[in-house]
């Protein structure tokens, strides 16, 4: 075995090692600048995909960090996810940012439930996913997609955007 082919079986090695460290230990953002960011993917992918698999939470957290990277959305992630028009009366009365049932970008920030997440696996995963994508850690699943769908509805745009792939019973595009 040469030094190359050592230093790639060592670096497998502890890769494997670590891995199952990296799905049982709490995760954090390093970067306390971008913890608000973070908390808003995390909570944006247990919302829109808790009930998917994990490569669903990669997905939908890859959708975020593409909007972000597009020029046609927010360039933060906290402003991908609350995208969406607000209550006037609202915000001139309270000083209250309150969004507009059920039209923004992602349904459960405006669906007008109380949002309360349950720490479980659920909620791990979502930390977890949010935290490979936002690191670069993972390739783009969703093959540069910034939109997506539940396959039980049929928003409008649909049939003007490229589908790249399909995960569980969400639809994936771009375009």
């Amino acid at each position: 075995m040469n030094y190359k082919s050592g230093a790639i079986l060592i670096t497998c090695i502890l890769f494997a090692v670590s891995l199952p460290n990296f799905f049982t230990q709490p995760v954090y953002a390093h970067d306390e600048g971008h913890q608000s960011e973070y908390n808003c993917l995390i909570e944006a992918v247990y919302f829109e995909a808790g009930n998917q698999p994990f490569v669903g939470k990669l997905a939908v957290a890859q959708v975020i960090v593409n909007r972000v990277n597009s020029d046609r959305y927010p360039n933060t992630i906290c402003g991908v996810v609350h995208q969406g028009p607000i209550s006037e009366w609202w915000w001139e009365n309270h000083n209250k940012v309150v969004p507009i049932k059920f039209k923004c970008q992602f349904s459960y920030y405006c669906d007008g439930k109380d949002e309360e997440p349950f720490e479980g696996k659920s909620w791990n995963d979502s930390e977890r996913s949010a935290l490979l994508v936002l690191n670069g850690m993972i390739k783009d699943v969703t093959e540069g997609a910034t939109h997506y769908h539940a396959d039980y509805v049929s928003p409008w745009w649909a049939n003007k955007m490229i589908r790249t792939v399909t995960i569980e019973n969400h639809l994936f595009f771009k375009g």
